[in-house]
């Protein structure tokens, strides 16, 4: 009996040691470890990320995604330039302004297009006119938000009074306010609580559009990749950018899916996550030509509008490795 025990116990750590080499080179038997890649994005607005690290989408392609959420999109910045971060999704305005400092960035993809909005009191955008806006000062869509005004109805900031709110107050906000600008998901939020849209952003690029200051797919967040990392790590890169990929094509195709992903991570309503599926366009092609000149138009947009200190119409950061 204890000569049968001792063999069953000896198999038992065979077996187990068996599974544990099924993660280990055989040529070596050292471990095999998926390389880590660092992304980063913000805390309070989705993006594919969100699908990529929910369905291990990274892990399907070569690595493992730690993602960074930050408050502001500043810290995204910062964390860019101090090289704390490989990726980022940023708005491309504000790829067009890190490039301009001098943080050596190029954008790999575009993640999604325009889906922030003007909300508040019913009146046409160029209504704002002596009103009071609330917004998250610091964020790309406040930025993007002052240069449709100033192009489209020469509205400038001394024409509107702004009170800075950060993203978890923007509702509150409007007891005191005429107006909000904000991003997804808090737009979907606000519009399932029946409050107005004075705009999307979709609507002002389309008026500039129809007026050729614009042209091409009003974008909002593109994915860029630290030079340095890129041309150390071209692999990652491909591999990064083919998971984004499969993660906006995953999001099209699985509308229940990914409205249950979403809806946990932001605390997220059955109604709001109805809106916000409706709304949102997410990208799952190259980066192609027409892509690459909805960017461009929205740089110059920027410039127009007072945001980019130096003309972007020469500025190349496309990746093409």
């Amino acid at each position: 009996m204890r000569k049968w025990l001792a063999l069953l116990l000896v198999g038992m750590v065979v077996l187990t040691a068996g599974c544990v080499g099924s993660n280990e080179k055989a040529s070596t038997g050292t471990t095999t470890e998926l390389p880590t890649v660092r992304a980063a994005t913000l805390m309070g607005g989705i993006s594919t990320l969100d699908i990529m690290e929910a369905k291990g989408f990274d892990r399907e392609n070569g690595f493992r995604v730690q993602v960074l959420r930050l408050g502001k999109t500043p810290d995204i910045i910062a964390a860019l330039a101090k090289g704390e971060t490989d990726f980022a999704v940023i708005p491309a305005e504000m790829a067009a302004k890190l490039a301009q400092r001098g943080t050596e960035i190029e954008i790999v993809a575009v993640d999604m297009m325009q889906n922030q909005a003007i909300l508040g009191k019913k009146m046409k955008p160029e209504d704002l006119r002596g009103k009071k806006i609330g917004a998250v000062v610091a964020s790309g869509t406040f930025k993007l938000f002052q240069a449709y005004m100033k192009v489209l109805y020469n509205l400038t900031p001394d024409d509107y009074t702004v009170v800075n709110v950060p993203p978890g107050s923007i509702k509150d906000s409007l007891n005191d306010v005429d107006a909000v600008v904000i991003w997804e998901p808090i737009v979907s939020e606000l519009i399932a609580s029946n409050v107005s849209v004075i705009a999307t952003f979709e609507d002002l690029w389309n008026e500039a559009e129809d007026r050729d200051i614009v042209e091409g797919e009003p974008v909002m967040l593109v994915w860029v990749v630290r030079k340095d990392f890129a041309d150390e790590h071209p692999d990652l890169v491909k591999a990064f950018v083919k998971a984004q990929k499969k993660s906006a094509k995953f999001w099209e195709e699985n509308e229940d899916e990914t409205k249950e992903i979403l809806g946990k991570l932001y605390h997220l309503d059955a109604k709001t996550l109805d809106i916000l599926y409706d709304r949102v366009e997410v990208n799952d092609d190259e980066l192609d030509d027409d892509l690459i000149e909805g960017i461009k138009s929205e740089w110059r947009l920027a410039y127009l509008g007072g945001y980019l200190e130096k003309d972007p119409s020469k500025l190349d950061i496309f990746y093409r490795g």
